[in-house]
């Protein structure tokens, strides 16, 4: 019985101390994350409603999030920063929708533009100041564009954060590190240029079929040289296309990114 009662105590004590450890920081530690996508992602689609039953682990993804210090973040290169980042906006963007999920439609005209099970359905949702990063309350609009936008100026970003919706890039299924981040951000706008609903060439009335994404980040792209010119960088498949031509915007699906129940 005494074995069995220290073996008890030693178990307790475990806990207390791991409690009182410090969170591993994203910049090196993104296990959480990669066990949720694990878990319930597939096919760049997430089981909303799989997590809503148990969201013990997003939550843990969320305090280690919140967890990382200002004096901690300082320390990082700027690769660590821009992965911590556009993790931080797609945790975000998951989260919120979980917040209110099932989504419904809101009540107004507004609300009728959007698919009923959109993220767009959330009130004000782009601004909500739902997290605490770093000490300053951030919305999904700051993230985007006080902090990638803004620093970074790497366009690359907008195939990379993912607002929950059909429309959006593919959620990949790896955090995005430091160490590989490059490769990592040029596969994300390859895939997204393979995708006939997000891009398109039609040769014979020389127009250019893309992404919304293009029109409202103008001023990213042209900095960059151009939307075409971007856009020829990152599909080798069709080297010989123009250098300008017309251009039509795809429309843009706001759909839940959700997997359907069978």
């Amino acid at each position: 019985m005494r074995l069995k009662g220290i073996k008890i105590i030693s178990i307790f004590l475990g806990i207390y101390v791991a409690c009182l450890l410090p969170f591993p920081a994203f910049a090196s530690d993104y296990s959480s994350w990669q066990k949720f996508l694990d878990l319930y992602l597939k096919d760049g689609l997430v089981n909303y409603a799989a997590v809503k039953d148990d969201s013990a682990l997003l939550k843990a993804v969320v305090l280690q999030l919140e967890n990382v210090k200002k004096e901690e973040y300082d320390r990082w290169s700027q690769d660590e920063k821009k992965a911590f980042w556009i993790n931080a906006y797609n945790i975000e963007a998951m989260k919120l929708v979980l917040d209110h999920y099932p989504l419904k439609r809101s009540l107004g005209l507004q609300a009728l533009r959007y698919p009923a099970n959109s993220i767009q359905q959330i009130p004000d949702v782009w601004n909500q100041e739902a997290r605490i990063i770093l000490g300053k309350k951030v919305s999904l609009n700051y993230i985007e564009n006080e902090i990638l936008r803004k620093e970074f100026q790497d366009p690359r970003i907008h195939f990379a954060i993912v607002c929950a919706s059909l429309g959006c890039p593919v959620l990949r299924d790896e955090p995005y590190v430091f160490d590989r981040l490059d490769s990592q951000l040029n596969d994300a706008v390859t895939k997204f240029m393979q995708d006939r609903k997000k891009f398109n060439y039609d040769a014979h009335s020389n127009t250019f079929y893309i992404s919304s994404i293009f029109k409202w980040f103008k001023e990213d792209f042209e900095k960059a040289g151009g939307s075409i010119a971007f856009i020829k960088k990152y599909i080798p498949q069709n080297k010989n296309l123009p250098d300008n031509g017309k251009i039509q915007w795809l429309d843009y699906d706001w759909s839940l990114n959700e997997q359907k129940s069978k």
